[in-house]
């Protein structure tokens, strides 16, 4: 897949600044495009939560010499503890913000022969301790309150009909009509597909649809930023949709 649209040293560039915000050092980025990606969009809903009056907390892995050190999770093997998350807490409430968590699906049931899970890219999950979770330990659903997706590509529409699949196995609740659920606006995101590049026009329509819907999700773009902190318009050479 082309990185034409992302300027992966500019965003290195701009998550690094991110990070040492927080005091962080960031040694091991990611060597790929879509490994940045991932991290932006991590760092974006960090971003957004902090945003809205959220305190957050960046913590690490004790690293080989001993000392805390900043590692993002680029794979859907390793156990949660071995990476780096995010304590945002606001009053009284906690959430911790995850990279490539594995989590139960919503019709999983424990006694059945064969998981029924999936590595999340990016999940906000409540308070649960995984310090004793493997890499093959799954974070039950009830812990999830939100998740999202990075793609490093333009969005066709069968990409966002498999996202709104992914929705259905996770938060099949999010599907219902937003004025048949009772939530307080603003708490959390909603789950939503975050690409690097834009809506083909395909995907457009089934966007449309999804809106029509009015199913809890949302996409974001370049031109569409999750968090006007971490924007993706300015980056690269902008590519017109097809």
């Amino acid at each position: 897949m082309s990185g034409a649209w992302v300027d992966q040293e500019a965003l290195k560039l701009r998550l690094t600044e991110f990070f040492s915000q927080n005091r962080d050092s960031l040694s091991a980025f990611g060597s790929t495009v879509n490994q940045t990606f991932e991290a932006f969009v991590f760092a974006a809903v960090v971003a957004w939560y902090r945003q809205r009056g959220w305190k957050a907390t960046f913590v690490h892995p004790k690293g080989e010499e001993g000392q805390d050190a900043l590692r993002l999770k680029f794979s859907t093997r390793g156990k949660p503890s071995g990476y780096t998350h995010v304590l945002c807490q606001k009053g009284r409430r906690k959430v911790q913000v995850r990279h490539q968590l594995r989590v139960a699906t919503s019709a999983y049931i424990e006694s059945q022969q064969n998981l029924a899970n999936i590595c999340l890219d990016v999940a906000v999950i409540g308070e649960v301790d995984l310090s004793s979770y493997t890499t093959n330990h799954a974070v039950p659903v009830k812990y999830l309150i939100t998740f999202g997706e990075a793609k490093h590509m333009s969005a066709f529409a069968e990409l966002l009909a498999g996202f709104i699949g992914l929705v259905h196995e996770m938060q099949p609740s999010r599907l219902k009509k937003r004025t048949s659920r009772r939530k307080k606006p603003g708490d959390h995101l909603s789950p939503f597909l975050y690409v690097s590049g834009y809506l083909y026009p395909s995907g457009q329509g089934i966007w449309e649809t999804i809106e029509h819907r009015e199913y809890d999700v949302n996409v974001y773009f370049k031109t569409k930023a999750l968090t006007d902190q971490f924007d993706l318009a300015a980056e690269g050479t902008a590519e017109d949709a097809t």
